[in-house]
This record gives structure tokens, C-alpha cells and sequence, in this order.
């Protein structure tokens, strides 16, 4: 919980001092597709996609703020998830900094945080009649980092990128049993929500 609590006291400052550093700022907006390998082996791989503005600042800094959406199979594991599918939509908030910001093509590096929120949509259980089973995975913070390549197309107001991403996030899962005989209790669980992504996309600044 620490180390959560630095990381955002670090972006924040890192936010602070790229609005300083800002001479002309210019608004844009990105869209992507990508795909994902999630950690845990229950998780099967799949796509996603994203929305998001971007604040570009000067001496090749960016602030980028990015919503996202996957959704992926879950195969059943004791004592963890059950099959069904799990819709993660998280909001990251990132700093980025280009290399060769003059340049036509430009690496960057990225690192940020966000809010992920998560909901599990669990296959049917067959139980006894008197026992009704289900499962939720709770929402919370998670983090990113990685790396991008970015190419000017027009007059660089538009342009295509492709990124390596890793998502780090880890939370519980909650299954409640609904037992007419014996009453309701919870059992709580670890979920591993991390993950390897590849994102290609384009930008557009007005």
C-alpha cells in the first residue's frame, strides 16, 4: 500500500512539473486496438481497445489520458474464478515523453496509473437446489508503463503509433454462497489482473 501511495505522489509531481514546463499546449485525441497476454493462466489472451485525450506539452512531454476496454475468457480454477468472462474498463492517466519530438518518427517512454474496473460475468453453476453460488473481482488501482514508437503522417497534426504495454494489477475476488440451510458467506481470493499488451493506434491534434 506504500509503494502505491509513492508512485502516485510521484506522478503527480511528475503531472505538476510538465504543466511548468509547458510553453504551447496542444489537445489531441488517440484511438487503438491491441491485444493481450494476461499473467494468470486461467485468463485466455484477447483484444482490446482504446479512447483517450492527449495534452502535449513542450520539450517532447505529454500527458495522456486513456480509457480502455477488454474483455476475456476465465476458465474455471479451484478456489479462484470460475468460467465465465471478465470485462476489465480501466481509466489511466500517464506521463510520456518523446525522444526526437522534432522528428518525424520519435520512441517514447510512458508511465502511469489508473483506476481499473472489473466485472465478472460467471457461467451458470450447477449446484443443489438449495445452494445459488456467484462471484465478484473488486475494482481498484493498477499501473502502467512502457514504450511506443510514434510516426508523423501530415503535417504533424496526425499520426500512427504502436506500443508495448505492461498493466500491473492485482486484487481479490469475492464468491458468495447463498446456502438456504446454512446462511451467506463470503470467500475471498487472489485475482492477478496483469498483463502484457501490444497497442497500434493513431493520434490527432488539433
Amino acid at each position: 500500500m506504500k509503494a502505491s501511495k509513492l508512485l502516485i505522489l510521484f506522478l503527480s509531481l511528475l503531472f505538476s512539473w510538465g504543466l511548468l514546463q509547458a510553453q504551447v499546449m496542444r489537445l489531441g485525441v488517440h484511438a487503438s486496438l491491441g491485444y493481450a497476454w494476461p499473467h494468470q493462466d486461467v485468463l485466455d489472451e484477447g483484444l482490446n481497445s482504446s479512447l483517450g485525450i492527449d495534452l502535449n506539452l513542450s520539450r517532447g512531454w505529454c500527458l495522456i489520458f486513456d480509457f480502455s476496454y477488454g474483455r476475456y475468457q476465465v476458465e474455471s480454477r479451484p478456489r479462484g474464478l470460475q468460467k465465465g468472462t471478465i470485462v476489465l474498463t480501466p481509466f489511466w492517466a500517464r506521463v510520456q515523453h518523446r525522444f526526437l519530438p522534432d522528428r518525424n518518427i520519435s520512441p517514447y517512454l510512458f508511465v502511469g496509473s489508473g483506476y481499473v474496473f472489473s466485472r465478472f460475468l460467471m457461467e451458470e453453476l450447477l449446484t443443489i437446489p438449495e445452494i445459488s453460488v456467484s462471484q465478484k473481482v473488486e475494482n481498484g488501482w493498477g499501473f502502467t508503463g512502457g514504450a511506443g514508437l510514434e510516426l508523423k503522417l501530415k503535417r504533424e497534426n496526425i499520426s500512427i503509433f504502436t506500443e508495448a504495454i505492461y498493466i500491473s494489477r492485482k486484487t481479490e475476488g469475492i464468491t458468495t454462497i447463498n446456502d438456504l440451510n446454512f446462511g451467506l458467506r463470503e470467500e475471498k481470493f487472489k485475482v492477478d489482473l496483469s498483463s502484457w499488451q501490444i497497442r497500434v493506434g493513431f493520434r490527432y491534434f488539433y
